[in-house]
């Protein structure tokens, strides 16, 4: 009996897997066994621990996301008897909706929503609450997620509010903490998932480093989810899925749920995984090429969706954000460059692969550049100016022309242009305007 066919009834198949499988048990997840110890050691000895104690109340779990950092957490504090009091970010309002819906009451933003949620944590934790057999309630805050805040105004509020619940806090607080790569940052954030890390590290906060689920674990929920759906699931598909899924168990489980619903998916994605393979397997004695043209981002059948609006992409080449300490011992390079010439790295991946993940016109992102960019160049920087507008001018050259327009396309002149424009606004952009958020 396959869940498509005779499941149940239409509230069964719209029932999201990821909420019904969700974890109730410490047996039940998915996360390795010695990061489950490490969380459970500390909860346990921080809600023994008396209400005296000053500091270490505190503890940091990151990841990337559906690694099972909150679900760890809930797991044990039903395993411990334990209270969770949680944090969620709400839903955003916009400022249109608030004026239409809500005329006359003060807008709250995000950020100061949970400012007031930390204050209430840190004001009534001092009530030492008792149970009814007069023991004290063992209670957990757990924050699952940190607002985003644009600009360092916003962040220095963020980290006041964070560094005050650490120091103050007598109640066991787990934040959980989600790591993003580079290329999934908001370029318009000061701030990233690393800086906000080390802040809580600084103020005492103890960390525990979450790794990707294992494609095995993975696989081992999959099974379980499908015998209980009372589904037969090709082994092929259940491996495609954990592997293509990148330790995120949140993301496996949607994966195999939206095929459920049409065994007719199946074959389509097993199909493409075996074209892919055999793809591969008659290139392999061709000497291996970094390529970022369309071919290198086609999404995997049950893989995660990796195109970038083209705003995004477009706000990565003129933000043109960069490691801060990539000092090169210049004696050691084969290559010295001028100091002039010299760049530090970029904290994004390779221009080409920003653009083949985008997919826009080529001329859109030659004008677009064109006409923005002035405005992220320093005023007092008129060489850099000369240098971004040299190369754009370059890239027009290139497109003159050409009855091709979009980036896919095979048209080298096409593909040369956009590397140049956007390699251009990176390079010659040496001194790049400060922000210009306000808060």
């Amino acid at each position: 009996m396959t869940w498509s066919c005779q499941a149940g009834s239409k509230r069964k198949a719209k029932e999201l897997w990821v909420d019904k499988y969700a974890p109730r048990s410490l047996a039940e997840l998915a996360v390795h066994k010695k990061k489950v110890e490490d969380v459970k050691k500390w909860l346990e000895e921080k809600l023994m621990a008396p209400k005296q104690t000053v500091g270490g109340w505190t503890l940091v779990l990151t990841g990337q996301t559906g690694v099972g950092k909150s679900a760890t957490v809930k797991a044990i504090a039903a395993d411990l008897g334990a209270e969770l009091c949680e944090w969620t970010t709400p839903v955003p309002t916009l400022w249109a909706e608030h004026l239409h819906a809500n005329s006359g009451l003060r807008y709250i933003s995000k950020l100061e929503e949970f400012e007031n949620f930390v204050e209430k944590i840190r004001k009534y934790a001092m009530l030492c609450p008792m149970s009814i057999t007069s023991k004290r309630k063992l209670i957990i805050n757990l924050i699952d997620d940190i607002p985003v805040t644009s600009g360092h105004a916003a962040f220095a509020r963020l980290g006041k509010c964070l560094t005050g619940l650490i120091q103050s806090t007598q109640v066991p607080t787990v934040i959980s903490l989600t790591h993003y790569h580079n290329s999934e940052s908001n370029d318009t954030a000061t701030w990233n998932s690393e800086d906000l890390d080390s802040l809580l590290q600084g103020s005492g906060a103890h960390k525990i480093a979450f790794n990707p689920v294992t494609t095995n674990s993975i696989k081992k929920i999959l099974i379980r989810i499908c015998k209980e759906e009372r589904y037969d699931a090709p082994e092929e598909l259940l491996h495609q899925i954990a592997t293509s899924s990148g330790g995120d168990i949140r993301h496996a489980i949607m994966s195999l749920q939206y095929y459920c619903l049409d065994p007719r998916r199946h074959s389509s994605a097993l199909a493409t995984s075996a074209t892919c393979a055999g793809s591969k397997s008659r290139n392999s004695l061709v000497p291996r090429q970094e390529s970022y043209g369309l071919s290198s981002v086609l999404p995997s059948p049950c893989g995660r969706d990796e195109t970038l609006t083209l705003f995004h992409a477009l706000g990565k080449f003129l933000h043109n954000k960069r490691e801060t300490n990539c000092e090169v011992n210049i004696d050691l390079d084969p290559f010295p460059l001028q100091e002039k010439l010299r760049r530090n790295s970029l904290k994004m991946d390779v221009p080409e692969k920003i653009l083949s993940q985008a997919h826009g016109k080529v001329r859109t992102v030659a004008d677009f550049l064109h006409e923005n960019v002035l405005d992220f160049i320093d005023d007092e920087a008129v060489d850099d100016a000369w240098v971004v507008l040299s190369y754009l001018s370059d890239a027009d050259c290139l497109l003159t022309g050409s009855p091709f327009t979009s980036y896919n396309s095979e048209n080298m002149a096409q593909l040369i242009a956009a590397s140049v424009a956007a390699r251009g606004v990176l390079f010659g952009n040496a001194h790049v305007a400060p922000s210009r958020y306000f808060n």
